[in-house]
């Protein structure tokens, strides 16, 4: 049975309530008991109360067999508690469905175990890898094979920049561009960590240029505590980066983008879209027209040439100048 973070975050809060000898819970208490617990553990700025059937659910789940729960909640008179005050459902045992997504939790999470973000985890890992020693544990990780990163320059900074956002803090980061001969200092307030093609990076309100920028980690110096006071603008990423691909937007107008694909190549777009704007306009026995509705930046640019074999540029007139200026100096590099 598939399960969420979220409902899994509920369970266990529940299960910490009715562990709690002489108290029985209402639904409401154990619904306030799991809101509290989620924003702590996720940062999150608006506290959001499960409903009384969420949380009848979840009752209803634990009791069952779908998770091996089995827990013995009773209900007398709309308050619930243990029957056997000893059962947590940690106590459970781990079938084999269970067994396979830790293993497959580990060998994704574990790319991560050389960043010092990631302490606790690694800590996590170890009591699994120390006291789940089982065949079919190693053997799915046998059969995975993720590509692998050196550990990312900047890595460093994670943690700090996510705890800055999570406690609402300004920071002073200092910072260098790769062409820059010296550091400037910014006074940020952090709004998002984000990675795209092996980079991290943050993304904020900047105090001095009043708007939202974007500081890559890997090109910082130093991030100490500012003590001015937490500028909160409304920031939605997902809305932010809705017509942009990577991480480069400085406030672009979206544009329609069309492009004409060779057929050979239209299977791996539409196994794999260039973005999620992606319609077809038109098909043809050598080649389709793809349209979206984009941002024109670097990594769009970046994209398009990679491919340049295989695609031509139809719209807009100017992103197809921007390329021919780079093929041609291409050229130049191998006359």
């Amino acid at each position: 049975m598939p399960v969420n973070l979220d409902a899994l975050l509920r369970y266990h809060t529940i299960n910490h309530c009715l562990q709690q000898r002489g108290k029985k819970w209402t639904w409401e208490e154990l619904a306030n008991a799991c809101a509290d617990y989620a924003d702590e553990v996720a940062y999150r700025d608006t506290r959001s109360i499960p409903s009384k059937r969420t949380i009848q659910n979840d009752i209803k789940i634990m009791r069952s067999g779908d998770l091996g729960y089995f827990a013995p909640i009773k209900n007398e008179g709309g308050c619930y508690h243990y029957e056997d005050p000893s059962y947590s459902i940690k106590n459970a045992t781990l079938n084999n469905t269970d067994l396979q997504s830790i293993a497959l939790a580990c060998k994704v999470l574990g790319q991560y175990k050389g960043f010092d973000f990631f302490t606790d985890l690694n800590q996590i890992f170890e009591k699994f890898e120390s006291h789940i020693q089982v065949k079919l544990k190693q053997n799915i990780q046998q059969y995975i094979d993720f590509e692998k990163d050196e550990q990312a320059v900047g890595a460093y900074y994670l943690k700090p920049v996510l705890d800055a956002i999570g406690s609402q803090q300004t920071l002073c980061i200092h910072y260098q561009k790769f062409h820059d001969s010296e550091t400037k200092a910014h006074i940020l307030h952090p709004y998002l960590l984000k990675e795209y093609a092996g980079r991290w990076y943050v993304l904020g309100w900047h105090q001095q240029r009043q708007s939202i920028v974007t500081l890559a980690l890997d090109r910082v110096k130093n991030i100490a505590a500012s003590n001015q006071n937490y500028y909160q603008k409304e920031f939605d990423a997902e809305s932010y980066f809705a017509h942009t691909i990577g991480i480069t937007f400085m406030g672009g107008k979206v544009e329609e983008i069309v492009l004409e694909v060779e057929q050979e190549f239209v299977p791996y777009l539409l196994t794999k879209p260039l973005h999620a704007t992606q319609q077809i306009v038109n098909q043809e026995r050598k080649s389709t027209t793809f349209s979206y509705q984009l941002v024109v930046n670097q990594e769009l640019e970046n994209i398009l040439m990679s491919h340049i074999n295989h695609i031509k540029v139809l719209l807009p007139q100017s992103l197809k100048q921007s390329l021919l200026v780079k093929i041609k100096k291409s050229l130049q590099n191998f006359s």
